[in-house]
C-alpha cells in the first residue's frame, strides 16, 4: 500500500511539474491572441480604454466626379457609430465631352451644349456597424456604413470666351453661354472659373448611401480608411446642365463611389 501510495503522489508532483512548467514556457514565447473584446474590454469585463469620439476626412472619387467628404462620429458602443457629416463634390454629366477650337489651338477646352456646371453639397447622418474587429496590429477592421440626408446642386453658368465677327476674330467678348446664338464657330473656348459665381442657383434633394468601410491604421487612435459604395442623389427638378436641345438632364444620379481617409478617435 506505501508503495501505491508513493508511485501515486510522485506522478501527482509529475504532472503538475509538467504543467507549470508548460505554463511558464506558453508565457515566454506565444503571445496572447486578441480578441475584439479585449480590444476594448477587459478580462473581467469592465471597459479599458472606451472611445466616445471619431473624425474623419479625405478625397471621394466617384463614377459622375469627385472632391471632399469630411465627418464627425460617436459612438454608441464598442460595435456601433453615430455619424454626422458633409461632401463637397463636383458632379460630371455623364455625356460630357470637351473639345476644343480647331482653328485656335490656345483656346480653352469647353463641353459644346453645357450651360451650367454643377456641385454637390451633403449634409448627412448615418450609422456604422462594426462586422469584424482588428485582430492583429496589421489587420484590417471591416464595417458597413449607410448615410442619408440632404443634397443641394448648385448651378454655376458657364461663360464662354466668343470670337467676332467671324473667323478670323477681331476681338474676344466674355459672355454666358447660350447655346442659341453661340455655335463652334465662335467659340474660342471656355472662360475662367470665377466666371458665374454670382449667378449661382441651388436644386435641393435628397442622398441616400451605402457602404463597406475598411479601417487600417496601426494605431489605435490614427485612422486610415478605405470606403467603397453606391449613392443616390435624387433632385426635386431636373438640375440643368445640358441645354434641353442638346441632352436630356435627370433628376436622380446612381454612382459608385470611392473614399480615402485619414482620421482619429479619442476618449472624452
Amino acid at each position: 500500500m506505501r508503495i501505491f501510495i508513493n508511485l501515486t503522489l510522485s506522478i501527482c508532483l509529475t504532472w503538475v511539474s509538467c504543467v507549470w512548467v508548460a505554463q511558464i514556457w506558453s508565457q515566454e514565447d506565444v503571445a496572447p491572441v486578441a480578441t475584439g473584446d479585449a480590444a476594448v474590454y477587459g478580462v473581467d469585463g469592465s471597459a479599458v480604454v472606451p472611445l466616445t469620439d471619431e473624425i474623419q476626412y479625405g478625397l471621394m472619387l466617384f463614377t459622375q466626379g469627385g472632391g471632399l467628404t469630411l465627418r464627425r462620429g460617436f459612438y454608441q458602443n464598442a460595435s456601433k457609430i453615430r455619424w454626422w457629416g458633409s461632401d463637397l463634390l463636383l458632379f460630371k454629366h455623364p455625356k460630357e465631352e470637351k473639345i476644343t477650337n480647331p482653328v485656335y489651338e490656345d483656346g480653352r477646352a469647353y463641353v459644346f451644349g453645357k450651360v451650367n456646371s454643377m456641385y454637390l453639397f451633403r449634409v448627412w447622418r448615418g450609422g456604422q456597424k462594426l462586422h469584424s474587429e482588428k485582430l492583429r496590429k496589421d489587420a484590417v477592421r471591416v464595417s458597413s456604413l449607410w448615410r442619408y440626408g440632404v443634397t443641394l446642386g448648385v448651378l454655376k453658368p458657364v461663360y464662354m470666351e466668343i470670337g467676332y465677327p467671324d473667323i478670323p476674330y477681331d476681338y474676344i467678348a466674355t459672355e454666358r453661354y447660350d447655346p442659341s446664338i453661340h455655335f463652334s464657330s465662335n467659340i474660342f473656348g471656355q472662360s475662367q472659373w470665377m466666371y458665374g459665381l454670382d449667378e449661382l442657383s441651388v436644386v435641393p434633394g435628397f442622398h441616400v448611401s451605402y457602404a463597406l468601410d475598411f479601417e487600417y491604421g496601426t494605431e489605435r487612435h490614427v485612422q486610415r480608411t478605405l470606403t467603397a459604395g453606391v449613392a443616390v442623389d435624387a433632385f426635386l427638378f431636373d438640375p440643368e446642365i445640358f441645354a434641353s436641345s442638346f441632352e436630356q438632364n435627370s433628376r436622380t444620379f446612381v454612382t459608385l463611389f470611392a473614399t480615402f481617409e485619414l482620421g482619429s478617435n479619442w476618449t472624452r
